[in-house]
């Protein structure tokens, strides 16, 4: 700013400055203050001989001088909040792991969760028959299982191996060890010393003779016959022999019979599931009005056949849960002879009965219906009431 020709120390009180030493010598010679805090006495002030007061034209212009700033504090926008860095160091061991893992991705995940299952024992497999689904790993899990049981039942005593072997087959558990133990009764008994139980005789030839079909007193008059002539120990050893090959043959026929019954059972249930599925899947519709999508027969087939680890479909499960589910039945079938219309009808008059009210309200406002409420009306229902 110009100041012009005016003096600049106009106004001012200057006999301050005739006490004061002009000799710019004695700054060097001041002492310099010792402490941090203190200030020195020869910066430049209004007291201070070094200050030299001059006539200028325009005062100068102050600079501001620009304060030195992180570039990284430059460099981000005003409000962003600086975020430190909290990943933490990776090492190097790490790291080729990793590197190790993106060599072996190539492989299938189930490939490498299978593998290890294996290195567990969980499972038994070869690379070259790897199968990539979860099918396949099941199937080996299953057979991991099946082998473990059977290590168990070989490490089981032969009684009981036996005995696990057959009820698998399909052999009563029961009727095998009754038979066994009439079996083992007859096999006990020692020939040599047959002689000196007149009751074991007796009960041998009865024995037999009830096998071979005979009455009560029919047994009784043919044993005191033994008894009479003398002949009773000779029938009683003739009687042991017999019942033990009897009973050997009767145990034989009684397991066979059994396992084919099994067997009859198993394929008459494949038979079963077979035509149940060929029958849903031919069928269009069920009830009347009510079309089958794949996804519906599907459900229906699962729904009969699917057993749940009680032993129970998801029939006998919805008859648990709806204490009312067979008298429902019941109802569909002995009152509405399986004939639905009665619910399409049932739905009609209730709908007609809903656009009756709304006219006798329109007429006892006095106001026609709005677009709103005619657009709720369903006139396909109506034209059925009209029918």
């Amino acid at each position: 700013m110009a100041i012009g020709d005016d003096n600049i120390l106009d106004g001012l009180d200057l006999s301050v400055l005739d006490n004061l030493t002009t000799n710019p010598e004695k700054k060097e010679e001041q002492p310099k203050a010792d402490s941090e805090g203190a200030k020195e006495e020869s910066d430049p002030g209004i007291f201070n001989p070094e200050l030299k007061i001059q006539e200028v034209d325009e005062l100068p212009e102050i600079e501001d001088t620009p304060v030195k700033v992180d570039q990284k504090e430059e460099d981000e926008p005003e409000g962003s909040v600086t975020e430190e860095n909290t990943e933490e160091p990776v090492s190097e061991e790490s790291e080729a792991s990793e590197v190790e893992e993106e060599e072996e991705d190539g492989e299938p995940a189930l490939k490498v969760f299978a593998q290890i299952q294996r290195d567990s024992g969980l499972i038994d497999f070869n690379d070259d028959e790897f199968e990539d689904s979860e099918e396949w790993l099941l199937s080996k899990v299953q057979d991991t299982i099946n082998s473990k049981v059977e290590e168990y039942k070989e490490s089981m005593p032969e009684e009981i191996k036996y005995l696990l072997e057959n009820h698998e087959a399909g052999v009563n558990i029961y009727d095998l060890i009754q038979s066994d133990s009439k079996q083992q009764t007859y096999e006990s008994i020692d020939k040599e010393k047959l002689a000196d139980s007149e009751s074991m005789q007796k009960r041998l030839v009865k024995d037999l003779l009830s096998i071979n079909g005979f009455s009560q007193a029919q047994i009784d008059r043919k044993v005191a016959r033994y008894e009479d002539a003398g002949v009773l120990l000779e029938e009683a050893e003739e009687a042991l022999s017999t019942l033990q090959d009897v009973q050997k043959q009767q145990k034989a026929q009684m397991i066979e019979q059994q396992k084919q019954e099994k067997q009859q059972r198993v394929e008459a249930h494949k038979t079963w599931l077979s035509d149940l599925k060929t029958h849903i899947t031919k069928k269009e519709e069920i009830l009347p009005g009510f079309k089958l999508n794949p996804k519906d027969k599907d459900l229906l087939y699962s729904g009969i056949t699917k057993l749940d680890r009680n032993g129970k479909n998801e029939i006998m499960r919805m008859r648990e849960k709806d204490p009312e589910f067979d008298l429902k039945i019941a109802y569909l079938a002995t009152v509405l002879k399986w004939d639905f219309s009665a619910f399409e009808r049932q739905s009609t008059t209730k709908s007609t009965r809903k656009l009756a009210d709304a006219i006798k309200s329109t007429k006892k406002t006095g106001s026609r219906p709005s677009r709103g409420t005619s657009k709720a009306v369903n006139f396909d229902t109506m034209r059925k009431s009209l029918r």
